[in-house]
């Protein structure tokens, strides 16, 4: 009792020195107004819901994005706008999600350096249909703790980003619909352009890296003439159908059924979907488009790996960016190979095992199943597929299928986009704790807790081994957003695809090691042996 009541009126002193210690919310100007952010658990400074367009609701469904409103007054910065409306998830619950979603979030150390910092922006994976730049997995605290800004982004996705119809056609001013949500992203980017000083970012150095989809949304805006000068730099993370024909607006493409007429089968006027809830719209257009794509159906759909063995009567919803004559101005294959593209530094990879995660209910009973999938899929090459990848056992069929997807889908847009980039080329090959739990290796996207130095965060399951090559794909990624080069100063292995002639990556297993390309655990579909893009670019 005597200690309890020497130190009870030390307590309000303590408490009080602890509040004076922290430091104040950051406040920011910008073009639209004033902003308050929020300070991090591990120090810097979080800006989030940063509304960089006007919501794209009502009679601006389906229209490009509008420049964003300013407020009156401070507006608060510290909590996520809504995600964009898709399918509910485990992720990405209902009551998260809306319409009105075009929000960007910005980390960063200092508002006010005595130089401006090199500036990173994600964009999101999910297939064009999900995700959003609020998921904790892209959290930017570890890597603006490193000196840099770090902005996420979301961006219209599905039947609201990418739905073309003749009737929105009509009513533009440059004659096209469809890729909306491409058109987000470049209004983030010149947002980030505009405004990104405010948050100690150098507006003259900035870097777009994203996954998968978000990776290869990075591909479409390198060959779009609207996306020129608004970024420096370019880092893609299992970039997938960048090199696979696209559909057109208007027309069919190898095969390909065009959009506008996939629209019309949603609905023949655009007004029969425009007061419709946003619910109701998804379930409508994606029920059309199964219809009209399905196996026995009349259209036809490029190959994505979200198909795959999971359920082969089942098509992805075709909501992906097309070629427009406008944003996308032609084939990307066309356009690279013309290079017809921001000619900026460049630095690509994929993951060992990316099918393993687009295969998790397949489980063949004979080679034959293996067999028949490929020869349906990858029809008229199918024999050269199988010599290559057909399967000595059923038992080795699921693995055989994982390399097949991983370097069809994967690794052939990878390959070709460094190579006609002269962009520096990756493999991610180390297998964390939760690939090796579950069986899935080096699976899609697993590289990216690594990227964003979420194995150091308390709670996880990552070893010394998984914090050690984080640190390491951290350093180069960093020293490639400031110099364009991700090698260190003492380090000149790892060279531009087609130096000299050569092709070398960085392979980061256990221990990051540069190795020549192609190895010979490697075999990809830029080999003319096996197939050519455009014969396996869609699903029969």
């Amino acid at each position: 009792m005597i200690h309890r009541r020497c130190f009870l009126p030390v307590l309000p002193l303590l408490a009080t020195v602890t509040l004076l210690a922290q430091p104040a919310p950051p406040h920011v100007h910008i073009s639209q107004g004033d902003l308050v952010g929020e300070v991090t658990g591990m120090g810097p400074y979080a800006f989030k819901g940063i509304p960089y367009a006007t919501p794209p609701i009502g009679s601006l469904r389906w229209q490009p994005p509008q420049p964003p409103a300013s407020w009156q007054g401070v507006r608060d910065a510290s909590q996520y706008g809504s995600a964009c409306m898709q399918r509910p998830s485990a992720r990405i619950p209902a009551s998260s999600m809306s319409e009105d979603c075009l929000y960007l979030n910005i980390w960063t150390s200092d508002v006010h350096p005595d130089n401006p910092a090199p500036v990173l922006v994600f964009i999101h994976g999910g297939a064009f249909m999900g995700g959003a730049g609020s998921l904790s997995g892209y959290d930017g605290t570890n890597l603006a703790m490193r000196g840099v800004v770090i902005v996420t982004i979301n961006y219209r996705l599905g039947v609201f980003g990418f739905f073309a119809h003749p009737d929105l056609t009509a009513a533009s001013s440059h004659h096209t619909s469809g890729d909306y949500g491409l058109l987000d992203q470049i209004a983030a980017l010149r947002w980030v352009r505009q405004n990104i000083a405010a948050f100690g970012g150098d507006s003259r150095n900035v870097t777009v890296f994203g996954e998968s989809a978000g990776a290869a949304s990075i591909g479409y805006l390198m060959i779009s003439p609207l996306a020129e000068g608004l970024f420096d730099k370019a880092i893609l993370e299992s970039p997938d159908i960048l090199f696979t024909a696209a559909p057109e607006l208007n027309k069919d493409f190898d095969g390909l059924t065009s959009m506008e007429t996939i629209g019309l089968a949603v609905a023949p006027h655009i007004a029969d979907l425009q007061n419709l809830s946003a619910t109701d719209l998804i379930a409508r257009a994606d029920d059309a488009a199964q219809k009209l794509l399905s196996p026995g159906g009349s259209g036809r759909t490029r190959l994505r790996p979200e198909t795959t063995l999971n359920n082969p009567n089942r098509v992805q919803p075709p909501w992906a960016p097309i070629v427009d004559g406008y944003i996308i101005p032609d084939q990307p294959a066309k356009l690279y190979s013309e290079e017809r593209y921001l000619h900026i530094p460049t630095l690509s990879g994929t993951n060992a095992n990316e099918g393993y995660s687009f295969l998790t209910h397949y489980h063949p009973e004979s080679t034959a199943a293996f067999d028949t999938w490929v020869d349906q899929t990858f029809a008229p090459c199918a024999k050269s597929v199988l010599g290559y990848y057909g399967p000595s056992s059923s038992t080795d069929a699921r693995a055989s299928a994982d390399r097949l997807i991983t370097d069809a889908v994967f690794l052939h847009s990878t390959f070709l986009f460094a190579r006609d980039t002269h962009g520096f080329l990756y493999r991610f090959t180390h297998i964390s704790p939760n690939g090796a739990a579950s069986g899935l290796g080096a699976f899609h996207g697993s590289e990216i807790a690594y990227v964003f130095g979420h194995t150091h965060n308390p709670g996880t399951n990552y070893q010394q081994t998984d914090h050690h090559i984080s640190d390491e794909m951290i350093t180069m990624w960093l020293h490639f957003a400031r110099t364009g080069d991700p090698n260190l100063m003492n380090s000149s292995e790892w060279t531009r695809a087609g130096s000299n002639g050569e092709y070398t990556y960085m392979d980061f297993g256990d221990t990051p090691t540069v190795k020549p390309w192609p190895d010979s655990s490697l075999i990809t579909f830029s080999d003319p042996h096996i197939c050519k893009a455009s014969q396996f670019a869609s699903i029969r």
